[in-house]
């Protein structure tokens, strides 16, 4: 179960940590939340390129 925490302002939900070890996920990790046609929310890893 996810627990959505307020902290001056800002939303903030934790992942759970067989989640984000199972996906490599580290405090470095970027992610994103997308909203499908359905209204379900999907988290997203940001892949980061390296500048050319």
């Amino acid at each position: 179960m996810v627990k959505v925490v307020v902290n001056n302002g800002q939303y903030k939900i934790t992942i759970p940590k067989e989640l984000a070890l199972e996906r490599g996920w580290t405090a470095k990790t970027r992610l994103k939340f997308v909203e499908d046609a359905d209204g379900n929310i999907l988290i997203k890893e940001v892949k980061i390129g390296k500048p050319k």
